[in-house]
């Protein structure tokens, strides 16, 4: 940053052709107002006070062409609504980290039900290939794209059958409700 300190006797040269201006001086009034401004200026450009008493007459300084004037109390101001922005940004963190740790918990439950669901597949086809071996003869007259037909059809109704019960068993968070539940399994599929 090209940064440059001024005496008071150069100030409004300073002031004319920079793009940012800090004042803080010890005067008790202000020395940059709109009638100085005007004929200095030679760009636009930002100043900032940060003196008290105000060294700046942000009023009048803001009538002046291409110039924005701040004070203290605007950058208060500032501060004020950036810390509400970054409240507002924790709150919403907050909520999100809530929902991510709550989807985490309910993964790590879902993970109980892994064997079950695995011997609950296993199960289903043991007896699709049991029944599919049953019928090897009368399904021996077809040609392979058929038989993989046959092979596709009979593992879809298969899916379709198991995905009520294993969507309960994924969605069940009690662990009591959850040790019911896979004791019936158990009983209907006879696992």
């Amino acid at each position: 940053a090209n940064i440059k300190t001024a005496l008071m006797d150069s100030m409004l040269e300073m002031v004319g052709t920079s793009h940012v201006t800090f004042a803080c001086t010890g005067a008790m009034e202000p020395i940059l107002y709109q009638e100085n401004l005007e004929g200095a200026m030679q760009r636009g450009a930002m100043l900032v006070d940060i003196s008290v008493p105000r060294n700046i007459d942000d009023v009048g300084a803001n009538k002046v062409e291409g110039v924005k004037a701040y004070n203290v109390d605007d950058l208060k101001a500032v501060v004020a609504a950036n810390q509400a922005r970054r409240q507002r940004l924790v709150l919403e963190a907050e909520e999100l980290m809530q929902d991510e740790v709550q989807s985490f918990k309910e993964w790590c439950h879902s993970l109980d039900n892994v064997p079950m669901i695995a011997r609950l597949r296993s199960r289903a086809e043991e007896i699709r290939i049991a029944e599919m071996l049953k019928y090897e003869r009368k399904l021996s007259g077809l040609s392979a794209q058929e038989r993989e037909t046959v092979e596709r059809l009979t593992k879809g109704i298969v899916a379709k059958l198991l995905h009520g019960p294993m969507s309960h068993l994924r969605t069940v968070d009690d662990v009591s409700d959850r040790q019911s539940t896979v004791k019936s399994l158990e009983a209907m599929f006879r696992l």
